[in-house]
C-alpha cells in the first residue's frame, strides 16, 4: 500500500509552506500539510512539544492502516523526528532539512542571535519585517502562507521546547529509512552532521549547495523532487485514495 505524506512546518510559519510541494506530489500521493499547535489557523493553541507531536501521531492514527513517510524542515524536522517512536511500524520513512543539531553549541548560539535582534523591534515592526522577507526570500510560498498568517511570537516558546530534548537518543531509535537535507550554508547544522552519523549510521545526510536554513521552502521543486526520489527508491511510489476528512 502506497504512504500518505504528512508534511511539517517550521517555527512561525503554517502550513501553507508546503503549497508547491503539496501541489506537485498531490497528483500521486494524499498529502496532508498539518498546522502545529500556536502557528496558522491555530495561533490560539499554546505550543508545546507533546502537542505537536500529537498534531502528527493523531493524524497517522487517522489514516491508519495506510503507512505514513514524513517530510519536515526546521522546527517540523524535529517534530517529526520526535514522533517517530509513536509511529511504530506505520511510519516507513522520512525526509527532513535542517535538524541535525542539537539545541546546544553552535545551534543555540544562532537561535539566540536570532532571538535578540527580534527583541529591539516591536511586534508589530517584526511582523512587518518578516512578512517582507517571506514575499522576497520565498515567492512560492508567500502567498499561502500569509494567508494563514505567521506567528513571530511563538519562535521562542518552540526553541525552549526543543531544548528540553537530547535529540541524540532519538536519531538512534529511529528506525525507518532516514533523509536528512542541509543547506551548504546552514553552517550550524551542518557542524551538527558528525553526531548525527555517529548516533545513527544508518541516515543519509545530503547537503545542498549555496541554500542556507529552510531548503524545502528555498528550493520547493528540489525539494519535491528529491522526496520522489527517496520514495521510489524505496519502494513507496503509488497512487492512493484520498485521505480522510
Amino acid at each position: 500500500m502506497p504512504p500518505a505524506l504528512i508534511l511539517v512546518h517550521g517555527a512561525v510559519l503554517n502550513g501553507g509552506m508546503w503549497a508547491p510541494i503539496a501541489a506537485d506530489l498531490s497528483r500521486d500521493y494524499n498529502v496532508l500539510t498539518p498546522d502545529l499547535p500556536g502557528h496558522g489557523k491555530r495561533v490560539g493553541e499554546k505550543f508545546t512539544l507533546a502537542a505537536a507531536i500529537a498534531t502528527v501521531t493523531d493524524l497517522a492514527k487517522q489514516l491508519a492502516p495506510t503507512p505514513i513517510v514524513l517530510a519536515g524542515d526546521s522546527l517540523g524536522g524535529y517534530i517529526s523526528l520526535a514522533s517517530g517512536s509513536a509511529l511504530g511500524d506505520q511510519l516507513k520513512g522520512a525526509v527532513l532539512g535542517g535538524c541535525t543539531g542539537n539545541f546546544q553549541g553552535p545551534v543555540i548560539l544562532a537561535l539566540k542571535a536570532q532571538m535578540a535582534l527580534t527583541r529591539l523591534l516591536s511586534p508589530e515592526s517584526l511582523k512587518t519585517r518578516l512578512e517582507a522577507n517571506i514575499r522576497r526570500e520565498y515567492p512560492e510560498s508567500a502567498a499561502a502562507i500569509l494567508a494563514d498568517g505567521i506567528t513571530p511570537g511563538v519562535f521562542a516558546v518552540a526553541v525552549e521546547e526543543l531544548r528540553k530534548v537530547d535529540f541524540r537518543p532519538v536519531l538512534a531509535s529511529f528506525k525507518p529509512p532516514l533523509l536528512l537535507l542541509n543547506g551548504s550554508k546552514d553552517w550550524a547544522h551542518v557542524l551538527g552532521e558528525p553526531r548525527v552519523r555517529r548516533a545513527n549510521p544508518r541516515a543519509e545526510i545530503r547537503r545542498l549547495k549555496g541554500l542556507g536554513h529552510g531548503v524545502s521552502i528555498l528550493r520547493p521543486a528540489l525539494f519535491a523532487g528529491i522526496l520522489r526520489e527517496f520514495l521510489e527508491a524505496h519502494g513507496l511510489s503509488g497512487t492512493i485514495a484520498p485521505a480522510a476528512g
